[in-house]
């Protein structure tokens, strides 16, 4: 690994306690909203994000969410804590994805869409969970190389509707690594579970669900964020996007 990227990783700003509060109570199964609550209130900039992200475009619900326990109802706590990643993201998105040719909001829509298709291939609720988060935050790393890519002057092209497993083999011929490994690093820095460090270190082996899921995730969602059902048709997962 790169030592500079290495360097970056270490200085990513920590994932809020909070959130990590929340994926624990979604483990535990007992809990409700008034237990949701009580955990966001400890951080108000997270609870105020959260809202913002609740009513932003990319997630259409149709009136102003103005509170945070209407927001736990009615989303519930995995999407609660998709807000709260998704806050966090947002903070790092904020900087230049010009490498990538792509905006915030389209990379914002591409995390959000890997979440919606991976929720829907596993049915399981805490593998769902899982995957979901992982799918969720994997190429976050782009910021990093981005970032890496425009001190060392390098630059590439790629189209907006490229896969992102296919964007991965770029990315190694270019800058000699790609999101997925620098992904698995920014985890081990963020105390994710080691589950989800794991998937994400094998799932292009493809020889479980969990990882097909993965994968088929990252071929259908486009770096733009547009889902491109047909190049998943080889999967044996393939028949579950028929849900979205």
């Amino acid at each position: 690994m790169i030592a500079s990227i290495v360097e970056k990783v270490e200085k990513l700003p920590p994932v809020p306690n909070v959130v990590h509060e929340l994926q624990d109570m979604f483990y535990m199964d007992s809990y409700n909203a008034a237990d949701i609550e009580s955990v966001l209130r400890k951080d108000p900039n997270l609870v105020a994000n959260i809202l913002k992200i609740a009513n932003s475009p990319l997630y259409g619900f149709a009136r102003e969410i103005v509170d945070i326990r209407q927001a736990i109802v009615l989303f519930g706590l995995e999407q609660i804590i998709e807000f709260a990643l998704a806050s966090y993201v947002d903070n790092l998105v904020s900087l230049d994805l010009n490498l990538y040719g792509i905006d915030s909001m389209q990379f914002m829509r591409m995390a959000q869409n890997k979440s919606k298709v991976a929720s829907t291939l596993i049915q399981d609720k805490k593998a769902r969970f899982i995957l979901s988060n992982t799918a969720f935050l994997c190429d976050v790393s782009k910021v990093i190389l981005a970032q890496y890519a425009d001190e060392s002057q390098i630059a590439f092209h790629v189209e907006h509707d490229i896969a992102l497993n296919a964007l991965d083999i770029i990315e190694q011929e270019y800058l000699g690594t790609d999101s997925i490994a620098v992904a698995a690093l920014m985890f081990d820095a963020w105390n994710f579970g080691e589950a989800m460090i794991e998937l994400l270190r094998s799932f292009k082996e493809r020889q479980n669900d969990m990882q097909e899921a993965l994968y088929l995730t990252r071929e259908v969602v486009s770096l733009d964020g547009t889902i491109v059902k047909e190049r998943g048709e080889e999967s044996p997962l393939a028949s579950r996007l028929a849900r979205l």
